[in-house]
């Protein structure tokens, strides 16, 4: 922090901003009469002074002339007087704020704080002032050097648009009559190269009229000369401070927009990774259901091929089968390709979204775990309305229907019941078709109810990823553009996907 003389002859005022301001970190020397300020200015460079107007021994105004002669100090007046007059004449001297002293200091403190805070700031701003007055540039460049401004004068508009093409400027003050261009025609252009920067428009002649195009052309402020040079500067700092601000909101948004993108593909990454965990997974129950559907046409094409084998080996003639076995075995073979077929579509990746039958992709699906559902004394009934169309990635839909049936037949499997029932059917409400698949293996208890779409949940023990219902849902509402939700019936669980239809 900065060096400070407090100028003040009360000692309770000077001792009291001394104190607050030690607390922020400044170096403070105090001063009570004009002799002791000129003392230690003669002997100390200080980056402020607070001063009084009225000392025991003199007018602070005498401070004033012999710091700007001397050093860079910039003067803050802390004063009693509301002379408005004498407030205005101060700032053409350059000082860097007055303040009124209210009764217990606290607002007072806290503008003063404020103020000096500003003016540490390291990082200046830069303000461009185009007008062709030198005496404009001189007034303009003496109130706001002392703010930690930094001006940069020129004065045609040509000049003006030439350097914002090169420089990056906090405010623009734009005098309205240039000697090469309308200051009109100059915003105009400003606005071309940058539609954001703050401008401030003076004239000493622009009627309604003109103010009104100027500020409709972009300007943010019209000021009158000669200007009050308090009004003038409250107008640039509030201009700049709400440029400033926006500018961090800006970046602020950017550095949201990136954090959530990455968040995003990282949710996206990890969907990707748990939907291949969770297809890996199926692999082994896939597995086990080919082999459950390849088992009957194998044992037919054995036995076919052991009667020709017995026939062959008794000696007899084996010319009146051999057609009929052809036939049998050939048609086994088919059965197994086919099967085949069937289960390399479930993993074929889906390119595009398409519209496809609901009964079909349903038929599809059933046809996967129909025989290990058999194997298991499981009767599943199914009653689909047909001729109903849907819209998304069929294979990964087939894959979220498979899920829920697996995770059906798999609610039976420490259940003693005289009959297992799965049923799956449709109800249509306008433009939704609603899939039901229910079971009767006793619902999923309240407690984690909740909690079955989680990825990792799972009630298997070490038999389960707890990906499938995870994955269902995920397919159903991304994929799917549905909704997927559960509840416990008297008899089991109820599954529901809802779909739009397109028919």
């Amino acid at each position: 922090m900065g060096k400070v003389l407090i100028v003040e002859d009360s000692r309770f005022i000077n001792k009291v901003i001394s104190n607050r301001l030690k607390k922020e970190g400044f170096q403070v020397d105090n001063a009570y009469s004009l002799q002791e300020a000129d003392d230690y200015i003669y002997q100390n460079n200080y980056d402020f002074i607070i001063l009084d107007l009225h000392l025991p021994d003199g007018e602070g105004i005498d401070i004033i002339t012999n710091v700007q002669s001397m050093s860079n100090s910039k003067i803050i007046v802390l004063s009693s007087l509301k002379d408005d007059y004498l407030r205005e004449e101060l700032f053409k001297f350059g000082i860097l704020d007055y303040i009124v002293k209210d009764r217990h200091l606290n607002y007072s403190l806290e503008e003063l704080l404020k103020i000096l805070k500003k003016a540490e700031l390291k990082d200046s701003e830069k303000i461009l002032l185009v007008d062709d007055s030198k005496v404009v540039h001189m007034q303009v460049k003496k109130v706001l050097i002392p703010r930690n401004y930094i001006v940069k004068s020129v004065y045609t508009g040509e000049q003006a648009i030439n350097l914002i093409k090169k420089e990056k400027f906090s405010l623009i003050i734009l005098d309205i009559t240039l000697p090469d261009m309308n200051g009109v025609d100059v915003l105009e252009k400003i606005r071309e190269v940058n539609s954001k920067v703050p401008v401030i428009v003076l004239s000493g002649t622009a009627d309604a009229a003109t103010v009104r195009k100027i500020l409709k052309n972009g300007a943010n402020d019209y000021i009158k000369k000669p200007f009050i040079f308090e009004e003038f500067l409250l107008k640039v700092d509030l201009l700049i401070d709400h440029y400033r601000q926006s500018l961090k909101l800006e970046e602020l948004n950017q550095e949201l927009e990136k954090k959530v993108k990455q968040q995003v593909e990282e949710l996206l990454e990890k969907d990707r990774i748990l939907s291949v965990q969770s297809r890996l997974a199926e692999m082994g129950s896939i597995i086990n259901m080919i082999s459950h559907q390849w088992k009957q046409p194998l044992n037919v094409i054995s036995v076919t091929v052991g009667r020709i084998f017995i026939n062959y080996k008794k000696g007899k003639d084996i010319d009146n089968i051999i057609n009929d076995c052809y036939k049998t075995v050939n048609l086994q073979i088919e059965n197994l390709v086919e099967t085949l077929h069937t289960f390399m579509d479930f993993f074929k990746p889906d390119k595009n979204i398409e519209k496809f039958d609901l009964y079909e992709a349903i038929r599809n699906s059933v046809k996967l775990v129909e025989t290990v559902l058999k194997k298991e004394n499981i009767n599943l009934k199914v009653n689909i309305e047909e001729n109903i169309l849907i819209k998304g990635f069929k294979n990964e839909f087939s894959q979220a229907l498979l899920n829920i049936i697996n995770n059906a037949k798999d609610a039976f499997s420490d259940k003693d019941l005289k009959e297992k029932i799965i049923k799956i059917c449709t109800t249509k409400k306008g433009n939704f078709i609603y899939l039901h698949i229910e079971d009767n293996a006793g619902g999923i208890p309240e407690k984690i109810i909740d909690k079955i779409f989680e990825p990792y949940f799972s009630t298997k023990s070490n038999s389960g990823t707890g990906l499938g219902l995870y994955i269902a849902k995920l397919i159903i509402k991304k994929h799917m553009n549905g909704k997927l939700t559960v509840e416990n019936t008297s008899e089991g669980a109820k599954f529901t996907i809802k779909l739009k239809t397109y028919n």
